[in-house]
């Protein structure tokens, strides 16, 4: 009977491996043939106003700019809404090649506030991250489990509001700390 055990965990394992492999190949499926308004038909996710860019930069990183901050935690409909417009500028990016693809990453959150701004700082714990990685998950990363995608966050003041999501391979983050030291290094100030 001891046999058993140890052979019913495993199998249970592997059913949930097996499930969460299923349920990332069809996330994968639907972000590259679904247009935003088929996954949220509720959301209107393109604005001329409102345009993210992607490109791979000469270092080789993968940036995502959306030229607007993250919204708080407690903003969901716009965070919703921001994650379509990520989805459909990555959509149109790769319409006709494969998306490159992370088995471990660094997801850099950059937020940049307007110098000309008075408002405060918000806390990092209080961004809304979690429906833009959904997106990015879903269309660059094999899996976003802490054990192969680690996040870093940092904010500084520059012209624009303004978020850049960098998406750097282990062996880039140090690279790019070490080239980007405006966006971290020194202490905000309200």
């Amino acid at each position: 009977m001891k046999n058993f055990i140890p052979r019913k965990d495993q199998l249970l394992m592997e059913a949930v491996r097996a499930s969460e492999t299923t349920a990332i190949q069809l996330r994968q499926f639907a972000a590259a043939f679904l247009s935003p308004e088929q996954t949220c038909p509720d959301i209107i996710c393109v604005d001329a106003q409102i345009a993210a860019s992607v490109e791979i930069t000469q270092e080789g990183y993968l940036s995502l700019h959306l030229p607007v901050m993250l919204p708080k935690r407690s903003d969901e409909d716009r965070a919703r809404y921001l994650a379509g417009v990520l989805r459909e500028a990555i959509r149109q990016k790769y319409a006709d090649q494969l998306l490159p693809k992370f088995g471990s990453c660094v997801l850099v959150y950059e937020h940049i506030y307007n110098l000309s701004s008075s408002r405060r700082f918000i806390g990092h714990d209080n961004m809304e991250l979690k429906h833009c990685q959904d997106v990015l998950e879903a269309a660059f990363l094999i899996n976003d489990t802490s054990a192969l995608c680690s996040a870093f966050q940092c904010s500084h003041k520059d012209e624009m509001d303004s978020t850049c999501i960098w998406i750097l391979t282990p062996e880039q983050f140090p690279e790019w700390l070490s080239t980007h030291t405006d966006c971290w290094k020194s202490a905000p100030k309200n």
